[in-house]
């Protein structure tokens, strides 16, 4: 029993780090599950959440008032913010954390088509621009429950994929 303790001890503090690439899986893969989902379900499910001290403003009105600044989404590190609109979680964004090399590489925007593709079948280019140094792309998934963009742009001075999780209303934006 007492050699036991000492085991018990090192599975809690390997534990956080299983949860969070668990939690991914929920979060990133399933975003639908919370999605329409009320804020303290929101809370209670991952406990790790950030509050963001100043909201940053989102569609209609809503405001991005939980970060998740640590997580794996298509094998690529991102942070997630969840914004809120009447108490209930309307949109997910997922910013990519990648090393600047990566992302000029297209790394993330890649890897998260890949995953996507996995869980939606359909997809359609919305947008290929370049213009100036500047180049964008965005491809988007829709099911009957959520519209999903994937969002890449590449500037001299700036490199970032995004991924929007939004609960379908028919409108693509």
């Amino acid at each position: 029993m007492i050699g036991l303790i000492p085991c018990l001890f090192l599975l809690m503090v390997a534990y956080p780090t299983t949860v969070s690439a668990q939690r991914c899986g929920a979060t990133c893969a399933n975003a639908e599950s919370l999605l329409g989902s009320s804020e303290q379900a929101l809370m209670a499910s991952i406990p790790e959440l950030k509050r963001i001290p100043k909201p940053v403003k989102g569609p209609r009105n809503s405001r991005g008032k939980w970060l998740l600044p640590d997580l794996f989404f298509a094998k690529q590190p991102y942070a997630a913010t969840y914004y809120i609109e009447m108490g209930k979680v309307i949109q997910i964004d997922l910013l990519s954390t990648a090393p600047r090399l990566q992302c000029k590489q297209r790394t993330p925007f890649e890897l998260a088509l890949l995953e996507l593709g996995k869980a939606y079948e359909k997809s359609r280019t919305f947008g290929i621009f370049e213009d100036g140094g500047k180049s964008m792309q965005s491809v988007v998934f829709n099911s009957q429950e959520v519209d999903v963009s994937v969002h890449f742009s590449l500037a001299p001075e700036d490199c970032a994929t995004k991924v929007i999780y939004r609960i379908h209303d028919g409108i693509v934006e």
